[in-house]
């Protein structure tokens, strides 16, 4: 779901829908490049996204399409982090081996970042996409993109908090946002996880079962949200799964 606006408005543009006072080779040719990368997209072709993005908004700097370029960009620089890194790592290789290989093949796009929780994308590509197009119409997912992320909550509360506060920005800000299921369980999940804080913590001073009754029941309303969305999708089937779990009070974070 999180592509078919940005697809179906593309779309448009190629079938004429819509008429741009620009000249017509020049719209052609920007129509081709953007097939082209959206069809390298789908196939996850990243580095072939890579290239094809950053040719698009060097050969046109002006057009009102370089949004969706800056956005299949990052999104680019973050599909090629998750499985030449990250997924490799879950999979038990060695962090540090691995992290080196992917340096040698990607670290000439000059993007990569050191953190405490590993190797991570800098997010340049949407921090200009929001600069320069604030207006556009894929900002709920740029800035989506932006939310800072936590690698690891140590037991403490501040944590997912802090992330839900974020997700719950972006809804407030882009009430039509298609990332609805996706956020609605990724804040149902992080109020699972405070539940079991307040439930369940080794630091007793942290225990309060009152707040765990609540975020309890804020989990069980944000799960029920997410299944609003088309059963199939991803994130209404992890939805269902940890509704599931919770009612039937299985842990996802502290386990016993």
């Amino acid at each position: 779901m999180r592509y078919l606006v940005i697809s179906l408005t593309f779309l448009l543009f190629l079938n004429g829908c819509i008429f741009l006072p620009v000249p017509e080779k020049k719209l052609n040719e920007e129509h081709t490049k953007l097939k082209a990368i959206f069809e390298l997209s789908d196939e996850k072709l990243y580095t072939k996204v890579i290239d094809e993005c950053q040719e698009f908004l060097e050969v046109f700097p002006e057009s009102k399409y370089g949004d969706i370029g800056l956005l299949k960009l990052g999104e680019a620089y973050e599909g090629l982090l998750a499985t030449g890194y990250y997924q490799p790592v879950a999979k038990g290789a060695p962090e540090d081996e691995t992290e080196k290989v992917f340096i040698e093949k990607h670290g000439h796009y000059q993007c990569w970042v050191e953190t405490p929780c590993g190797l991570r994308y800098n997010l340049n590509a949407y921090k200009e996409m929001m600069e320069r197009f604030p207006e556009s119409l894929f900002a709920d997912e740029a800035e989506y993109h932006l939310i800072p992320w936590l690698c690891a909550y140590e037991g403490l509360p501040e944590g997912p908090l802090q992330e839900i506060r974020d997700l719950e920005n972006v809804l407030r800000k882009y009430p039509t946002t298609s990332l609805k299921g996706e956020i609605y369980y990724k804040i149902a999940y992080r109020f699972q996880i405070l539940y079991e804080i307040f439930s369940f913590s080794s630091q007793m001073n942290l225990r309060d079962m009152d707040k765990a009754r609540e975020y309890k029941e804020q989990a069980r309303y944000a799960y029920q949200m997410a299944l609003k969305f088309p059963i199939q999708t991803e994130y209404s089937k992890r939805a269902w799964k940890d509704l599931n779990n919770l009612e039937e009070g299985k842990r996802i974070y502290i386990m016993e």
